[in-house]
């Protein structure tokens, strides 16, 4: 197992974490409005691992600078989705996992294939990861409703509980509670958001040589030891399961830990 913190990265990911504010309601609709200039073949290009992540970063500036374009990336509006989902913990792996190597070159692929990228390595003397399959750890719906209510009010609640009511038809309201959480129970949830992840693509098959990513909000767990032991000890007891991977390994979103370990495939 590996483990390598980095400079913070400040790019919107979700609302874990932020400060608490009062209890908000959302009532406004949502109109898709995709951006003008984001296309599968463009997120599909290829990049070294040197320049995939700040390739990545320029994307998301782009989009943030369309008039809708923040909301986009909130709230995972069309290719925003792949864009945050999947490059961006991509761009995350390349800069740490890959060493940031020229002699390395990753292209995304957009599509309901067994993997989420093609990795091409040219060095000598290392493993031999060929593709990446990205999975989030996070909250699916709540996720999606904090940082919708984050978009509409300006403030939300990181911790916690999210509670709707309503439909889209009729007026989607959210309520998010501003509370205070323990450590023990940051802990139960991120062990949770990670064991949920992987175990989504446990009975995935893949190609030979594809690592498994997980992105994870870090915001609570990239500067505690108790936090980063607790992530270590979840994927631990997963390993015996997930032979049919390379390897495996985490990346924070926020502050980008990075954690990873080989599978006995690749021993």
């Amino acid at each position: 197992m590996s483990r390598h913190p980095s400079a913070p990265s400040k790019l919107e990911f979700s609302g874990r974490g932020r400060v608490g504010c009062l209890p908000v309601d959302a009532t406004a609709r949502i109109t898709v409005m995709a951006s003008s200039f984001l296309t599968p073949n463009l997120l599909e290009e290829a990049h070294t691992a040197a320049e995939y992540l700040r390739w990545v970063q320029m994307l998301i500036s782009r989009v943030k600078d369309e008039p809708d374009g923040l909301r986009q990336i909130r709230l995972r509006m069309g290719l925003a989705k792949e864009l945050m989902n999947e490059a961006l913990p991509i761009g995350l792996l390349a800069s740490t996992y890959f060493g940031g190597s020229d002699e390395v070159s990753i292209r995304l692929k957009i599509g309901s294939q067994s993997y989420d990228a093609i990795v091409s390595d040219r060095r000598s003397g290392t493993d031999s990861v060929q593709h990446v399959e990205v999975t989030l750890a996070g909250d699916g719906e709540d996720d999606y409703l904090r940082m919708r209510t984050l978009h509409e009010t300006g403030e939300v609640s990181g911790l916690g509980r999210v509670a709707k009511s309503g439909t889209k038809r009729t007026g989607l309201k959210i309520h998010v509670e501003s509370e205070m959480v323990s450590q023990p129970e940051i802990l139960r949830r991120e062990s949770s958001r990670v064991a949920r992840a992987i175990e989504r693509k446990l009975g995935k098959t893949c190609p030979p040589n594809t690592l498994l990513l997980v992105g994870f909000d870090d915001t609570m767990a990239f500067d505690r030891p108790d936090n980063v032991a607790n992530l270590e000890a979840t994927v631990a007891a997963f390993l015996p399961k997930l032979a049919a991977f390379h390897s495996v390994a985490i990346v924070g979103m926020q502050e980008r830990l990075f954690l990873s370990w080989r599978t006995a495939s690749a021993i």
